[in-house]
């Protein structure tokens, strides 16, 4: 399994942050905490699944069987919302609004930049985002800036 950190082009010392603290068991809204870092440490951490469907979920390395989650409620695909919206936060095991496609932005001739966008499998068209200047991970309904991340091996 590939451990892995998720960190923003526009804030590039920022990383998506998973604090599971709580949850234990599956809830419809979720729980815990996802916000950024200004490192890559425990809560930043990820393992990255691949699932039967093509898409992926990234697994805490700390909190057992907790995922990232992303609910894109009030959000609609190719709505640029200012803020940001929906919720982004834990849920125990992974179903479906904790599957992502991830989505490579093309790069220019002769260039690997490795920027990709994470989008929502349950909701398409809605992409996770990350604002560093307000400490903040929520979802878009455009792939931009603040959805631009690059997602970094950091262990096996």
């Amino acid at each position: 399994m590939v451990k892995v950190a998720i960190q923003s082009v526009q804030f590039p010392n920022h990383y998506v942050r998973l604090d599971g603290k709580g949850v234990t068991s599956f809830t419809g809204t979720g729980g815990g905490t996802v916000n950024t870092q200004t490192y890559i440490g425990t809560y930043e951490t990820y393992t990255l699944v691949e699932n039967d469907d093509g898409t992926v979920s990234f697994k805490s390395t700390v909190f057992d069987n907790v995922f990232l989650r992303l609910d894109a409620s009030g959000v609609t695909a190719g709505q640029n919302l200012a803020s940001g919206g929906g919720t982004v936060n834990a849920q125990y095991t992974a179903r479906s609004l904790e599957r992502f496609k991830i989505q490579k932005q093309a790069d220019a001739a002769g260039t690997y930049q490795g920027i990709v966008g994470i989008e929502s499998a349950a909701s398409p068209g809605r992409y996770l985002r990350l604002d560093g200047s307000a400490n903040k991970v929520n979802v878009q309904g455009v792939f931009k800036t603040y959805e631009s991340f690059k997602i970094l091996v950091v262990g096996q």
